[in-house]
């Protein structure tokens, strides 16, 4: 068996051979001598069937296709979209972050990155920093003290590269799927920064807040008579 994210249940489970080994023709094909199979997820809640499939050379039958299918680390359909959540975030920036791990999760580390650069503009704005150019906005979050150094450089990492597709140089420098994920990366911690640490902070002073009234209130309490609490 094969484990992997379920593409249908996103959990990770054991995938079972259903069928033979299927080897698809080389005219079908841009990846070489490419073997495929159906399997079932093992999950209860779903057992619902993917297509695994990698490329195997000097493989000509299915019994050794799938003794090594087996152990190999395989290409799933349909893959597992990813959309985190920010619940702390202003909803159109938060969903267009989403939607930049969802681009991630299928390959389109281009189009990930053009909108990482997107969630940092969109974050200056929400500030109310509102002067022309990414540059100046960025600069504005830091000389405010609403982001840190790092973070800005960090900020200015995802604006470079999202420039060189904003600008259509996609051919000058290749995004790769490492490049797009280090990205998403530096913008997760900058929605962490100004919007989803001070909420939280927020919601642990109010706790605190609230815990402290309440024991206030109980050491206000009258005494019964003869000296016992109320």
């Amino acid at each position: 068996m094969a484990s992997t994210i379920c593409g249908w249940c996103g959990d990770r489970t054991h995938m079972t051979f259903l069928l033979e080994p299927y080897q698809l023709p080389e005219a079908a094909s841009a990846d070489g001598s490419v073997w495929m199979s159906a399997f079932r997820c093992s999950s209860e809640s779903c057992q619902r069937l993917s297509i695994g499939w990698t490329a195997l050379y000097q493989v000509n039958h299915q019994a050794l296709a799938k003794q090594q299918m087996a152990t190999l680390e395989l290409k799933w359909e349909p893959r597992r979209i990813r959309r985190p959540g920010f619940p702390d975030v202003p909803p159109e920036i938060a969903q267009t972050a989403s939607e930049a791990h969802a681009c991630l999760s299928v390959g389109a580390a281009r189009g990930a990155v053009a909108l990482a650069r997107a969630v940092v503009e969109a974050t200056a704005k929400a500030k109310g920093i509102t002067i022309d150019g990414i540059v100046g906005k960025i600069n504005a979050l830091r000389d405010g003290g609403i982001i840190s150094p790092l973070t800005a450089d960090a900020s200015h990492q995802i604006r470079r590269d999202g420039n060189s597709i904003a600008h259509g140089d996609i051919g000058d420098e290749p995004i790769s799927q490492d490049d797009a994920e280090a990205i998403l990366e530096f913008m997760d911690a900058l929605l962490d920064e100004v919007f989803q640490r001070p909420a939280k902070l927020q919601r642990l002073k109010d706790r605190h807040e609230e815990r402290k009234q309440g024991n206030g209130a109980a050491q206000q309490l009258p005494a019964a008579p003869g000296g016992a609490p109320a």
